[in-house]
């Protein structure tokens, strides 16, 4: 399972990959991966036959990341004796968002550890760096934050190593490669 803003609202979605090992006796082998979509009162919404993700085969893990580039999180579901899936992202209309990568020297480049906390109006949305994070998945990298209709929004770190970053101004619909002051 992952979370991830699959339409930029500001909210997080869930993608869980499910599939029995062998089959079954009972109707759970015809169990379909799940798309929860987040709605504005916290509730979650089925639409993985919607966006045709509910597919049956027997999936292991899944991954959403930004795999053309265009600020939608696609997703990619590995199977159990079934090729691989790779779903391009075409959601119509979405909101604003916001990549981060994140830098520092040393053994751990990537920050991991690191939490990243973007502000925009109202909403304040935190993500850790971290590796791992299911069978046959893990977290991509940049950090990916929808933002909705928001026009501005600023970025701050708390590093590894406890120190934070000032909070600096956030440049929507693209990603920030974000290096660790000196000092």
């Amino acid at each position: 399972a992952q979370f991830g803003d699959i339409d930029n609202d500001g909210r997080a979605d869930l993608f869980i990959a499910k599939g029995n090992v062998d089959q079954m006796p009972s109707n759970a082998i015809h169990d379909p991966n799940n798309l929860l979509m987040q709605q504005a009162d916290g509730s979650f919404v089925e639409k993985a036959d919607v966006a045709g993700v509910a597919t049956m085969a027997r999936s292991r893990g899944a991954a959403l990341a930004d795999f053309d580039g265009d600020g939608l999180l696609d997703l990619v579901v590995v199977n159990r004796r079934a090729p691989m899936e790779l779903y391009r992202n075409i959601t119509p209309a979405t909101g604003h968002w916001l990549g981060i990568a994140l830098t520092q020297p040393g053994g751990n480049r990537d920050a991991i550890g690191a939490v990243v906390t973007v502000t925009a109006g109202n909403l304040v949305q935190d993500q850790q760096i971290s590796i791992g994070g299911g069978h046959a998945g893990g977290q991509a990298i940049p950090l990916h934050f929808g933002l909705g209709g928001a026009t501005a929004a600023s970025i701050t770190v708390r590093w590894p190593d406890g120190t934070t970053s000032p909070a600096i101004p956030a440049r929507l619909d693209s990603v920030m490669s974000i290096a660790k002051p000196a000092g």
